[in-house]
């Protein structure tokens, strides 16, 4: 399942409404960074708007607007707005369970943790202090 949302800034600026758009992969912004990137210099950049223009300068202080969710993205995604915190937390858990899943099969011959919710837990907790002392 593709994971993805559109992001839109809309502004104005020497008299002109501009409002730069993208629709964004998050399993590839994902995949490549680890975690969001700065919202505002990524729409810039994919709008062609200068990152030391005033024009950059008047759309930082406007807020991003969030749409078109999809996949995992919408289970984050209320009014306009999109908790990044959080996606990003489910997403990499999935993640690890996704890659867990062929050891989980072979020692413990479950298909699929989504049953065993305990067991869950304590994979994802057991997966979190791996990474937080490596």
């Amino acid at each position: 399942m593709t994971n993805k949302i559109t992001v839109t800034i809309e502004f104005h600026f020497k008299g002109k409404q501009f409002s730069p758009s993208a629709s964004l992969d998050l399993d590839e912004l994902m995949q490549l960074h680890g975690t969001f990137p700065e919202i505002h210099s990524m729409l810039a950049k994919l709008n062609n708007i200068d990152s030391y223009s005033y024009e950059y300068e008047v759309m930082l202080a406007e807020d991003v607007q969030f749409s078109d969710a999809e996949g995992l993205a919408t289970e984050f995604f209320t009014n306009d707005s999109f908790d990044q915190a959080a996606f990003e937390q489910k997403w990499h858990e999935n993640n690890a369970l996704s890659e867990l899943a062929p050891i989980i099969k072979q020692h413990l011959n479950i298909d699929d943790i989504e049953q065993q919710q305990a067991l869950k837990a304590v994979i994802l907790a057991a997966w979190k202090l791996g990474k937080a002392t490596s």
